[in-house]
């Protein structure tokens, strides 16, 4: 296993510039017309206004505030790059951050880039539709260290999102106890996996098709 350890703000944010990603705190909306769309009137948010109401009082000033779980970066292998880890012990419920990226039209691209990965391994799918148009939070070139949260299949980070201030926040959370050091996972969802360019095998383990 690879010794490669990024921690702390400053040397977090020199790796992201030494990669040309810029390092956002909170998502950027690139697709302007978003910021005039009501969203609260929409019959997704009409429709579940008590969760997402409650999720936004539970965690809205940790989303206004940029709030980090205390996180560190390492390099797992060269095929499946980097990994996120607890720098502490962290409790069921924890507020883990933001996953910021640009709020843009979604992007479909179906060859990979030189390091082999993919333009959907770096993004979420905005959470409410907007009119005929689909848009995605993407992390590839600007984010946070949420982007390098891997798949797996005993996550112990749950996805979760609210409207926030007039837009769509998505934000992990943690869905048990985690001890310090062991890295976090998510789940992808099943159409990540099932868009023909990649799958896991017998071991639980990503192999790409092409």
């Amino acid at each position: 296993m690879s010794s490669e350890i990024i921690e702390g703000k400053e040397e977090i944010l020199k790796f992201f510039s030494d990669r040309k990603i810029r390092y956002l705190a909170r998502s950027r909306v690139e697709w302007k017309p978003l910021l005039k769309k009501k969203l609260y009137k929409s019959p997704y948010y009409i429709e579940n206004r008590a969760e997402f109401c409650e999720l936004d009082e539970k965690y809205g000033k940790q989303i206004d505030n940029s709030e980090m779980a205390p996180v560190y970066i390492r390099k797992i292998n060269e095929k499946v790059g980097y990994g996120l880890f607890a720098a502490t012990g962290l409790k069921k419920g924890d507020f883990i951050g933001e996953y910021t990226g640009v709020v843009r039209e979604t992007v479909e691209l179906t060859e990979s880039f030189e390091d082999g990965s993919w333009e959907t391994d770096f993004s979420w799918d905005y959470p409410d539709e907007v009119g005929d148009i689909e848009l995605e939070i993407n992390g590839r070139l600007e984010g946070n260290e949420l982007r390098f949260v891997n798949h797996g299949n005993d996550c112990n980070l749950d996805v979760e999102h609210t409207l926030h201030k007039g837009l769509w926040v998505v934000f992990f959370v943690a869905n048990r106890d985690i001890e310090k050091d062991e890295q976090l996972f998510v789940s992808y969802g099943e159409e990540y996996w099932n868009g023909g360019f990649r799958e896991f095998d017998e071991l639980g383990k990503r192999r790409d098709l092409k």
